[in-house]
């Protein structure tokens, strides 16, 4: 039975044979070149590890919901969680996506890891970039006997990415055996890890390469049938999973020698030149209520309609927790509110030459022409304060780039109404039902003004609004015959706002709209319809135990109207508002 993989060198053998026989300018000469390609053949198979020996072997095609032992031996596995499969170039792989997803070996596994003595284990290894593996667990893989090792205290061996490090127990994590690199492996490269075991001596190799090798008194007979098996989760219950990708899985009965471990290192700069070009795929994950996004802080988020698609934009909150440090806007998307996917950074603020510092403060993104325009805030590099930018791209997802290689609104436009550096923020575009659009913007004073067609041009002079306890956050949204503007009112933020019956004004206020959200002085929201029924999305501190003003996280719920259109308080929920369908 020929693996993907098996194909791939096949393939190689057959296009060098080529080559050499397209290279020979007579029969002599191509004779002594076909001996020469066959006997490099001849040696690659003889060096490459034997067929009888390799038990167990995930190239990740799936079949039947299941992912597939291509080893003929039947230890077929499960994908859990965000988990799924994906193509890098020629070669599937494993993604475990953004919130704990996994490979589920299943039990039978454990059989054959009872039956080893000598034996293999190896699997190609990209670790996301965004990780720092410092936290406890991070396992390549991992053979149990129970789910939580702690309490049930029945062994387990794994190999660590924290530590690259390999360990067994028969017990608990004071009999450990084994040994490590005490340093996490590289991230965002592929890398080839394999661990041997020959009688006592165990041996690590990283691409090929012996990098540690010793005595290892247990083996994986003293577990018993292992009962849970893991690729990129541990058995301890509180420990954290590993984010990676993973291709070529394999469990040999047979301590490999150095020249057959060579043998399966071959793909590595494919996979690398491979994985450059998959980073500019969106990555899936699920969502499990609130917050949505889990993996990174995400920040003042701003929705967008499009093509019955649910587009989030939002800042980045990168810093220590102690201040804002927001170096790009991130976006993603979903058709039913569940599964959602999130593009490559469309947009930073180093793609604004006249801007300054990590400053991706709130943005919005609205369409028109086919065209898409991302209006942002951030620090000026050369005049005092804050400034309004446009960034345009044919696509919802970008990539952006400034689309007037100059602010658009700087502090010093609005300064006769207030002194202060920080007032223009906060944009949000509405383009009324007579095509006209609008700009409002502002912090602690309202501004809006008229845009120019072209989208990226005032078209008038700029107005101030008269809102009570304006803070900041305009967002302006239509239903029925009645406009809507919402904002940030007081400090620690509620979300307020008035109505009117046009977008000139006068604006009547209404009330508190949703309370302060939870764990974070900011509040930023964004209304839109979807698919029938109207969302409030918006930003709480509440990702355990680091969330807070400083990291905060998007969220997003039901918003519902009274007859009269005014609307009902928005009940902000751990739930979320379930599958769209």
């Amino acid at each position: 039975m020929y693996t993907l993989f098996d194909k791939l060198c096949l393939g190689g053998m057959l296009l060098l044979l080529i080559f050499a026989v397209k290279k020979t300018s007579n029969f002599i000469n191509m004779r002594k070149q076909l001996v020469f390609t066959l006997l490099l053949g001849v040696m690659c198979l003889t060096a490459a590890p034997a067929k009888k020996n390799l038990k167990l072997h995930y190239d990740f095609s799936v079949a039947n919901g299941q992912v597939q032992d291509v080893s003929g031996n039947g230890y077929h596995a499960s994908l859990k969680n965000d988990a799924y499969t994906d193509e890098l170039g020629a070669y599937r792989i494993f993604n475990t996506g953004y919130s704990n997803g996994y490979l589920d070996l299943g039990a039978q596994v454990g059989n054959l890891i009872h039956s080893l003595n000598d034996f293999t284990v190896a699997v190609y290894v990209c670790a996301d970039a965004g990780s720092s593996l410092s936290a406890n667990g991070n396992f390549v893989w991992t053979f149990a006997n129970s789910r939580d090792v702690l309490k049930e205290q029945n062994g387990a061996m794994f190999l660590s990415a924290k530590t690259q490090g390999y360990v067994i127990t028969n017990s608990d994590y004071r009999a450990e055996k084994g040994f490590s690199l005490s340093k996490p492996m590289k991230t965002g490269e592929w890398q080839h890890l394999v661990y041997t075991q020959k009688g006592n001596i165990g041996s690590l190799y990283i691409n090929g390469e012996l990098v540690k090798s010793e005595t290892v008194d247990l083996l994986p007979s003293s577990l018993g049938a292992t009962s849970h098996n893991f690729l990129a989760r541990s058995p301890y219950l509180a420990d954290t999973y590993l984010r990676a990708l993973m291709t070529d899985f394999r469990v040999y009965n047979k301590a490999l020698t150095t020249n057959e471990i060579k043998t399966l290192i071959s793909h590595l700069p494919s996979l690398n030149s491979a994985y450059r070009e998959y980073l500019q795929k969106p990555v899936r994950f699920v969502a499990k209520g609130n917050p949505l996004f889990t993996h990174k802080f995400t920040a003042d988020p701003a929705a967008l309609v499009h093509n019955d698609t649910f587009y989030i934009y939002s800042g980045q909150d990168t810093g220590d927790g102690s201040r804002y440090n927001m170096p790009n806007w991130l976006v993603f998307s979903s058709t039913d509110l569940e599964t959602w996917y999130e593009h490559p950074v469309p947009l930073r603020n180093t793609d604004f030459k006249w801007a300054t510092g990590n400053n991706a403060w709130a943005a919005q993104v609205i369409e028109r022409h086919g065209k898409f325009y991302w209006y942002i805030t951030t620090e000026h590099a050369t005049k005092r304060g804050k400034g309004l930018g446009v960034a345009v791209s044919d696509s919802p997802t970008g990539p952006f780039k400034d689309a007037r290689g100059s602010a658009l609104v700087t502090n010093d436009m609005t300064t006769k109404w207030i002194g202060i550096s920080w007032d223009d923020i906060d944009p949000t575009v509405y383009i009324d039902d007579d095509g006209q659009a609008y700009l409002f913007w502002g912090n602690t004073q309202c501004y809006y003004a008229r845009l120019k067609d072209n989208m990226i041009e005032l078209d008038s002079e700029i107005i101030p609004v008269d809102l009570p306890a304006f803070t900041e956050a305009p967002w302006i949204h239509k239903h029925g015959d009645w406009y809507y503007l919402s904002y940030a009112t007081g400090f620690p933020e509620k979300i307020a706002y008035a109505m009117s019956k046009s977008l000139n004004g006068p604006w009547e206020y209404k009330g508190i709209l949703n309370e302060i959200a939870g764990n974070s002085n900011t509040n930023h929201q964004a209304i839109v319809e979807f698919k029938g029924n109207w969302y409030f999305v918006y930003h709480n501190g509440g990702i355990n135990p680091n969330g807070g003003s400083y990291h905060r996280s998007v969220c997003i719920d039901r918003l519902y109207y009274n007859p009269d259109g005014t609307i009902k308080r928005v009940q902000m929920t751990t739930e979320g508002p379930g599958k769209v369908h």
